[in-house]
């Protein structure tokens, strides 16, 4: 909901600026309007000064300055009062949520209360907890690899997926690390990461390959990330990749700031 309101207000602060460029615009100083004779391969612009009359004089090709000043006041006309109603509605909208919405119901009653109540929404928050704290299916393969720990507890194999693991709890991001997932085919793929993407409500999966120098390995990474394609989790939208290798050094910095654009 936060992200929502957020968008609201950008929205808002858009209109706000185009409302002001509108008003400056029909301030324009060319009386009349413009008429079209759209004639396909050709349009001829004609400049009509009386009001009601469909007549106006010919607009020649060196005049064209005249035609593009009425179309643009006449486009500023068209939109102005649309946008000061959106915007109108906008504000009172905003204001509503700000003060409270339907998820803040069930969020504000007391435990005892909330778990005699199924509610019909609830806040990202709650939403991000429930799947934080829900049952999954952690890969078992070579648990004697695991043997790094992160802030949060869990024994991961590597020393970069302690420092992803890390981040993402330093960001607030909810992340569970290597569930298993079955593909279409029964096939069962365990990511490093499977992450919670509160601004979409969605589960968003991250893999990390570490030893791209290796031919069998980045063979092998090439076709899981295909499997992943294959079973509708692609790229850009529901899987972050990461790789390091001769020449590909992991960059934090630039990491943060990527998963900030994405997830918060």
């Amino acid at each position: 909901m936060k992200a929502f309101i957020e968008s609201l207000k950008k929205r808002r602060d858009i209109l706000r600026t185009c409302i002001a460029l509108s008003e400056k615009g029909v301030k324009i100083d060319v009386q009349g309007h413009l008429e079209i004779s759209d004639k396909g391969k050709k349009c001829d612009y004609y400049h009509v000064q009386i009001i009601g009359s469909k007549h106006g004089r010919y607009i020649p090709k060196g005049k064209l300055s005249t035609a593009i000043a009425l179309a643009q006041r006449d486009y500023f006309d068209r939109t102005l009062l649309r946008m000061k109603k959106e915007l109108h509605s906008l504000e009172q909208y905003i204001q509503l949520v700000e003060n409270g919405t339907v998820e803040d119901v069930y969020s504000r009653m007391c435990p005892a209360r909330q778990k005699l109540v199924k509610p019909l929404i609830v806040s990202d928050e709650m939403l991000a907890q429930r799947w934080l704290q829900g049952a999954f299916n952690q890969s078992e393969y070579m648990p004697e690899k695991k043997i790094y720990p992160t802030k949060k507890g869990d024994m991961v194999r590597s020393k970069s997926e302690v420092l992803f693991a890390d981040l993402y709890l330093d960001m607030g991001i909810p992340y569970r690390y290597e569930p298993v997932i079955v593909m279409k085919n029964g096939h069962a793929l365990s990511p490093d990461f499977s992450l919670w993407d509160t601004k979409r409500r969605q589960e968003i999966y991250h893999e990390h390959f570490g030893l791209m120098d290796d031919p069998d390995y980045r063979r092998n990474a090439l076709k899981k990330i295909d499997e992943y394609r294959q079973n509708g989790i692609y790229i850009g939208k529901n899987l972050i990749t990461t790789f390091e290798g001769d020449g590909a050094i992991l960059n934090m910095k630039e990491i943060r700031a990527m998963i900030e654009e994405l997830l918060l």
